[in-house]
């Protein structure tokens, strides 16, 4: 069975980041959505692991 998590990140220079922490405690990226506009945009990402 697939398990699923999602983060908010505030910044875009922090998805990289977010990403590779996420990857090293077995996750890998499913879904990525940004939604706002101007300086108020926020980073949704959604892991999966399992399968």
């Amino acid at each position: 069975m697939k398990e699923y998590t999602c983060i908010q990140v505030n910044h875009h220079k922090e998805v990289p980041k977010s990403i590779a922490d996420m990857q090293n405690l077995g996750w890998r990226l499913n879904t990525y959505q940004a939604t706002g506009f101007g300086t108020d945009v926020k980073h949704y990402l959604l892991f999966e692991k399992g399968g």
